[in-house]
């Protein structure tokens, strides 16, 4: 096996914007994405299991195990539709071959459901203050951002699989950003607040009214 999706069902989506939540050493990403799912209502529809992933399975609180995985979500009630990709804590990318053999799968769902645009999330370990610098594949993007108070990556590299996947939505023509909050306090629930309200401005996002008993 050198990757298995198993979708559990296809979605019927209009022009989604599609949110991945990189996994990397604070979990930030991730942690962004599950709050993301929970505010739209989205149900997971996807799965992404590779030969790449590390050589370890999680065991649950009953006792059961399972490979590591990324997960996919979707959401029909929001405005705009969402699809939103996380990853299990733990994965990472011994080698640039295993990278870009997982990551154009994510790339690619995002291209099989015409998403609008592609929000990669991760995060920045830098001592520079309270900031959040972004990169996106189109200037029209950067300045949206900037507008709302982000500063604006120049001259330099992102390295690892965020500045894969944003550099292969360039190649594949897909309009993508990436986020990428300094953390430089503990408490990472407040750096994902704030990243979901530059999302939320930044694209008119709506969240779908929840109903009471």
């Amino acid at each position: 096996m050198d990757r298995l999706r198993v979708e559990k069902y296809s979605p019927t989506l209009c022009s989604p914007l599609y949110v991945v939540g990189l996994a990397g050493p604070s979990d930030f990403g991730r942690i962004t994405a599950k709050m993301l799912i929970d505010r739209v209502g989205a149900r997971l529809f996807c799965e992404l299991y590779s030969r790449h992933f590390p050589d370890h399975v999680t065991i649950a609180e009953d006792g059961t195990c399972r490979l590591l995985r990324y997960e996919f979500f979707e959401s029909s009630l929001s405005s705009p539709n969402m699809l939103i990709a996380c990853g299990d804590d733990g994965i990472n990318f011994e080698n640039p071959e295993s990278a870009f053999d997982v990551l154009d799968e994510i790339v690619q769902l995002g291209k099989k459901y015409r998403s609008s645009t592609l929000i990669l999330i991760d995060a920045l370990h830098l001592e520079d203050g309270e900031l959040t610098y972004v990169a996106a594949t189109t200037r029209k993007i950067t300045k949206n951002m900037e507008s709302r108070g982000a500063k604006v990556m120049k001259e330099t590299h992102l390295l690892g699989p965020a500045g894969i996947v944003l550099g292969m939505c360039r190649l594949y023509s897909l309009s993508a950003v990436g986020i990428f909050p300094t953390l430089t306090r503990p408490e990472i629930e407040v750096h994902a607040e704030e990243t979901l309200k530059l999302i939320e401005e930044s694209f008119n996002l709506q969240y779908p009214e929840k109903t009471t008993l």
